[in-house]
């Protein structure tokens, strides 16, 4: 019997990568296993803190956007805090251990989102392995070699970055070793790995395709003055802009309460804030990127979803429901579907399972809270204000993710 060819595999050092064969691949899975540490040890919560200090200090080259994101969600004072917060979640009289080896799959589209699923494994206390996509940005390089350059100082062998072609059974065999797989992309991706085995009570955690929008309430925008349009405005295009509107909890639509007559002024004069924005951070724009989101919306228009369309710039294009009925264009980089309604409650009836983040500006949290607590079905994990749609958090897509990869010890 012929044996099936072993995969080629590239494991990623401070600076270098270098082929490394399968079996020695899985050979260092299994020792990195066995070098755990406790949830948020000071050692590894200096590490990932440190890593936050260099990209937002003199060398932030690597920290613009996305990664000035994450550099700031992991500055001490937030990890500090997150600690703090893990440690009073904790039962008492139980202890908590890391499950083991933990298997992370990051999304092709949003190249940063993994950073924090695998910094929340590596201060939970885990191994980890990490397959990175075979073309990475130099600024992800840059940051990768930054965690690298500290954990092969520390003489750390138990996190790995590696690529290997996603053809083949390595997929397979790193999973049956793993405690926990972090599956980020399509629901194609997840259901691609959801048959693969773990080891005995392992555990999956999915982030598949995932639906966001917003909602304003008509008449707090009508209030406003024009430097506090501006500041909304801001917001509204960091939700928007930061990941080309293609993160899981981007809005793509935008719901306001209210009377279209009464406030569309309103809602132009926002968007065109908004669009000014864009402007200012990316001055030139993409034509090709410009002219597919004045095909959606003219296509919109012309099977009478939409009742009107607006072009900002080439940065926002914005179209207006003919109806007040949910939305579902996505179509990134700056195109919102702006929708009339009633109420904040019929906000809520267009919910749907793949749902994940509504951004409301103009409702006090009362009022979000009351809402959120009214549904009992699927759909929705996250209400948050406009601005901050972006700001992770480690109760994510209604995964508490270090509890999920830690294991619970009762003391009786």
């Amino acid at each position: 019997m012929m044996m099936a060819p072993e995969t080629e595999v590239i494991a990623y050092r401070a600076g270098a990568q270098a082929a490394v064969e399968e079996k020695a691949l899985l050979a260092k899975l299994d020792k990195a296993r066995q070098h755990l540490a406790a949830p948020f040890a000071l050692a590894r919560v200096n590490l990932i803190a440190g890593v936050a200090e260099t990209l937002l200090g003199p060398r932030r080259s690597t920290a613009s956007g996305p990664a000035a994101h994450f550099a700031f969600w992991t500055r001490r004072a937030a990890l500090t805090k997150l600690a703090q917060s893990f440690a009073a979640r904790l039962p008492e009289n139980t202890l908590a251990r890391p499950r083991g080896l933990v298997f992370h799959l990051p999304p092709q589209n949003v190249e940063t989102v993994f950073l924090y699923s695998w910094a929340l494994a590596y201060l939970s206390g885990a191994a980890n392995i990490v397959r990175l996509p075979r073309e990475i940005s130099a600024g992800m390089r840059a940051i990768v070699d930054l965690f690298l350059e500290r954990l092969e100082a520390a003489g750390d062998e138990s996190q790995l970055f590696v690529h290997y072609p996603s053809q083949g059974h390595l997929g397979a065999k790193i999973s049956a070793l793993s405690d926990a797989r972090v599956v980020w992309g399509g629901d194609a991706k997840v259901a691609l790995f959801a048959p693969l085995p773990l080891r005995n009570g392992g555990k999956s955690i999915w982030f598949g395709d995932r639906f966001s929008f917003s909602t304003i309430r008509g008449a707090a925008l009508d209030e406003l003055n024009d430097a506090a349009v501006q500041t909304l405005a801001r917001k509204l295009h960091n939700d928007v802009f930061v990941f080309d509107q293609m993160a899981c909890s981007s809005p793509h639509a935008l719901y306001v309460v209210g009377d279209a007559a009464a406030h569309s002024a309103a809602v132009k004069r926002l968007l065109d804030a908004s669009a000014l924005a864009w402007t200012m951070d990316d001055p030139a724009g993409r034509v090709g990127h410009a002219i597919g989101k004045m095909t959606a919306a003219f296509y919109a228009a012309a099977n009478g979803r939409a009742s009107s369309v607006n072009w900002q710039n080439t940065h926002l294009t914005s179209i207006v429901a003919s109806a007040p009925e949910r939305q579902d264009l996505r179509v990134g980089g700056g195109f919102l579907s702006v929708v009339f309604v009633h109420s904040l409650a019929e906000v809520a009836s267009f919910i749907r399972e793949s749902d994940q983040t509504i951004t409301y500006f103009g409702w006090e949290r009362g009022e979000i809270g009351a809402v959120a607590a009214s549904r009992t079905g699927p759909g929705v994990s996250r209400w948050a204000p406009i601005g901050t749609a972006l700001d992770f958090d480690f109760i994510w897509d209604g995964y508490d993710i270090p509890f999920e990869l830690i294991r619970l010890v009762r003391i009786s």
